[in-house]
């Protein structure tokens, strides 16, 4: 069935092109430069599809290397992020599939990367968030925080709880009860926000 195209337009990665039916599609912008669609065009979807998807792995296999040069990636990032970018779910599945093949793409150790950079601010609790937020499969995410520096995490700890008492004047519960809050919104679990603050300047007074 044939359609014609009323507008093109831009998008991050792609291009969205709408048809006098009110249907659109959404291109890659790599494909899109390769099979260009014009305003007052005519064209057969279905068939426009199927050209697009016989080229579609080598294109998604192209922009993750690209997108991968900028910075590594979880697989489920990378996935969203070419499909955000036009391609269709199968082709972005596809193409991370090789590149972990490839090992291009290894989830173990972008968390592992991901826990020695955010650990030196964060604790354990918004580390196992981000990790989620990341796409992490759940088994993996405890096996990466016990690989985690406690020792490195104790002394952050320390340091975040005497910044936020530093030139502060107030009761010592009350201290307390600030730099705690302070901790635990770093996502510092209980057990270790008590032995920063202990290290820091000793359990408070009884009130």
């Amino acid at each position: 069935m044939h359609d014609v195209v009323s507008e093109v337009l831009k998008r991050p990665g792609c291009r969205l092109v709408c048809l006098r039916d009110g249907s659109s599609l959404r291109v890659p912008a790599a494909l899109f430069g390769q099979f260009p669609l014009r305003i007052g065009e005519a064209v057969d979807l279905e068939e426009y599809r199927r050209k697009l998807a016989v080229h579609e792995l080598r294109f998604a296999l192209e922009q993750s290397a690209r997108l991968l040069e900028s910075g590594d990636r979880s697989v489920r990032e990378l996935t969203d992020r070419l499909v955000q970018s036009g391609f269709s779910r199968g082709a972005a599945e596809q193409a991370c599939q090789r590149l972990q093949e490839y090992g291009y793409l290894d989830d173990r150790r972008y968390a592992q990367e991901l826990v020695a950079r955010l650990g030196k601010k964060y604790g354990d609790i918004r580390l196992r968030q981000e990790l989620r937020r990341r796409g992490i499969a759940e088994d993996l995410i405890p096996e990466t925080l016990q690989e985690g520096d406690e020792a490195q995490q104790l002394d952050a700890a320390i340091a975040l709880a005497r910044k936020s008492l530093r030139g502060k004047q107030a009761e010592p519960a009350a201290l307390y009860r600030r730099a705690y809050g302070a901790l635990a919104r770093r996502g510092y679990p209980p057990d270790l926000v008590r032995r920063a603050l202990e290290a820091a300047f000793g359990e408070p007074e009884e009130s």
